[in-house]
């Protein structure tokens, strides 16, 4: 059994509200402990996934806590030969290039996982990192979790409000719906819906801080 597979198998296994023993995990897979064992830290290590060991039960299950609205644990049942995994791999390195800082947390996980895919393949990776250079002049200096922020409001249209440096050195607040994303070569500017129609453009370089809006609940 492919390894895409069992990851999918023992996601969906362990989403069960009883969880998956051990046992259960090697007949469900027909494989040995050890290999479900990798596969476990697998998931952990590289896919973030909340797995717990109930001691009580013996069992392995997703803490829901953590697991709830989770965005981390990638789709299952994605499958790659390998010229698609080498196209998608300098990809990621050519993203990663563009803003290390920025979208490396993002891809990082990603680039790890088909590295070890290739390798276990037999394909060599041919230095891939190291024969792509990329320069990308006014780059935002936001770290990822703000990035990770904009991004779920810019896609599920969440009104924000966003901090950035004026000219004079100043903090300046707005508050809006963030609305388009344009990365340019002399910056990345978002348009962000501050009114009914009014748009107020904002270039990223100048970002101090973004938060999600919560709504205020009366009574």
């Amino acid at each position: 059994m492919e390894r895409s597979y069992r990851i999918a198998r023992i996601q969906a296994l362990m989403s069960r509200a009883t969880g998956v023993t051990m046992a259960q995990l090697m007949h469900e897979l027909e494989t040995s402990r050890a290999t479900v064992n990798r596969d476990l830290e697998l998931m952990r290590s590289q896919m973030n996934a909340p797995i717990i060991w109930d001691r009580d039960t013996y069992s392995y299950r997703l803490d829901p806590m953590q697991a709830h609205g989770t965005t981390t644990l990638p789709l299952p049942g994605v499958w790659l030969n390998p010229a698609q995994a080498y196209a998608l791999l300098t990809l990621n390195n050519m993203v990663e290039k563009i803003a290390p800082q920025l979208l490396g947390p993002f891809v990082n996980p990603m680039r790890g996982m088909l590295k070890e895919m290739l390798g276990q393949m037999q394909h060599p990776m041919y230095g891939l990192d190291k024969k792509i250079s990329i320069d990308m002049p006014g780059m935002p200096s936001i770290n990822d979790l703000m990035f990770s922020t904009l991004m779920q409001a810019l896609l599920e249209d969440l009104p924000i409000a966003i901090t950035v440096k004026t000219p004079e050195g100043s903090a300046q607040d707005h508050e809006g719906i963030p609305r388009h994303l344009h990365i340019r070569h002399d910056g990345w500017q978002l348009q962000l819906q501050t009114g009914s129609k009014a748009e107020h453009e904002i270039s990223l370089v100048s970002v101090i801080d973004v938060a999600l809006i919560t709504p205020s609940v009366n009574g």
